[in-house]
């Protein structure tokens, strides 16, 4: 991960200063009677992001005196591996950041702590595809971090209005356009094709909009699909190197450094754009992922990540890492948290004043979640084993080791076993 000067961070520092000092943590109660040291794991890795976590980490230690938070990130790919081997062991941290397709996943380590047991807990207001990422028979595991996101095409306006294209609304004009946009100086489009979760992601949209089921992956939506990804490295539109590429920061910093046209990606990614000098409206625009035919709803996976306390600790240590979530969630202190990180806020209420306070930019974001899907939809803890079978079929067919029908056969096989066990 490339690493960023501390100058990069002081605009949003401050603005994160100023927004928790302003919102105060009043409504969490503070105790000075033993000192804590509160374990926390996450994957955040954006100038955002960062500086919001920071900040309110910060802020919490000064309201609990005797408590101190303590983070460790961990890369996006590495994550959810090494949270299972923690919990295999009884080690799990005091907090989890949790990518909330693995929510499942982490339930039935019989690790997690149900967040519905500590007083104060309520499910009012969020979006119920949200709040429920977590329930788990009867109790609530989990609670969002910052809200919720999904991913839409950005493109870069300069490059477009030189080569005299417009932005794609159809897989036709995707591959057009980006062939167009492709010089030796920039790729048309930066992919996301690593060994990861974030490469699933990132190829539903395609998948699922075109009216693809990972029960039959192997069907003619399947093949559509990844033979337009295909094609894409195969004229030259996407590098080959995308197949090393995580969403954040590899292909992110692709288009930031001008080396790509178009990306798909997710609002997470405003903070660093900003750094870049690219701001919506003047270097970069955003529409909807393009669907195969004009008229197709745009099915997008509904992203972002949970909080979650591990069974580690006394029962004061967890008590005082579920006040740490629970700071987060009041309408007042979710807004500013959800701006940092470039998220939608998870309460519905809450999101309605945000798009109208943030600006057009999440407009097309607010729009795709109508039909959102989030990805654990039907599969429950299946998901992530289903999630690699197809990360790995996508792998295989855009380096050249498969066709993309021997690619995805190969992952109907294993897909199909992971639903029958």
């Amino acid at each position: 991960m490339k690493r960023l000067k501390n100058m990069r961070y002081r605009g949003l520092a401050a603005l994160a200063a100023a927004t928790f000092a302003v919102v105060g943590l009043s409504q969490v109660s503070s105790s000075a009677a033993t000192k804590i040291t509160l374990t926390e794991e996450d994957y955040f890795n954006t100038p955002g992001q960062i500086t919001a976590l920071a900040q309110y980490s910060k802020q919490f230690e000064a309201a609990h005196p005797g408590v101190t938070v303590t983070r460790q990130y961990v890369p996006f790919a590495n994550l959810d591996t090494k949270l299972l081997t923690q919990a295999a062991g009884h080690d799990l941290p005091n907090l989890l950041a949790v990518d909330n397709p693995f929510v499942p996943t982490m339930i039935t380590t019989g690790e997690i702590v149900p967040l519905s047991t500590f007083s104060g807990f309520s499910t009012a207001g969020y979006f119920p595809a949200v709040i429920d990422e977590g329930l788990f028979n009867g109790k609530y595991y989990s609670l969002p971090v910052a809200g919720e996101n999904s991913i839409v095409l950005m493109y870069n306006i300069a490059m477009l209005k030189a080569a005299h294209v417009s932005p794609p609304k159809t897989w036709a004009q995707l591959v057009t356009v980006a062939k167009a946009l492709t010089t030796p100086q920039h790729y048309g489009i930066a992919l996301t094709c690593e060994a990861a979760e974030d490469t699933t992601w990132q190829w539903e949209p395609f998948f699922w909009s075109n009216g693809g089921n990972f029960a039959t992956i192997d069907s003619a939506p399947g093949i559509q699909a990844l033979t337009l990804w295909k094609t894409l490295v195969t004229d030259g539109s996407a590098s080959k190197a995308c197949l090393n590429w995580s969403q954040t920061p590899a292909a992110s910093g692709q288009f930031e450094a001008g080396k790509a046209a178009m990306m798909v990606n997710g609002p997470w990614n405003f903070s660093g754009l900003a750094q870049a000098n690219m701001y919506y409206g003047k270097q970069f625009g955003i529409v909807p992922v393009p669907v195969r035919v004009p008229g197709q709803h745009v099915i997008v996976p509904l992203g972002g990540e949970d909080w979650m306390v591990g069974d580690s600790g006394n029962s004061t240590a967890q008590q005082m890492a579920f006040d740490y979530i629970q700071g987060l969630q009041a309408p007042a202190k979710e807004l500013p948290f959800a701006k940092l990180y470039g998220y939608l806020p998870a309460k519905e209420a809450v999101a309605k004043t945000y798009v109208q306070q943030v600006g057009p930019e999440w407009s097309v974001y607010a729009n795709q979640t109508v039909f959102a899907h989030p990805r654990t939809l039907g599969l429950g803890v299946k998901y992530p084993k289903i999630s690699e079978a197809v990360w790995t079929a996508i792998q295989a067919a855009l380096s050249g080791s498969q066709t993309v029908q021997s690619a995805l056969a190969t992952a109907q096989a294993q897909i199909t076993a992971i639903l029958k066990g």
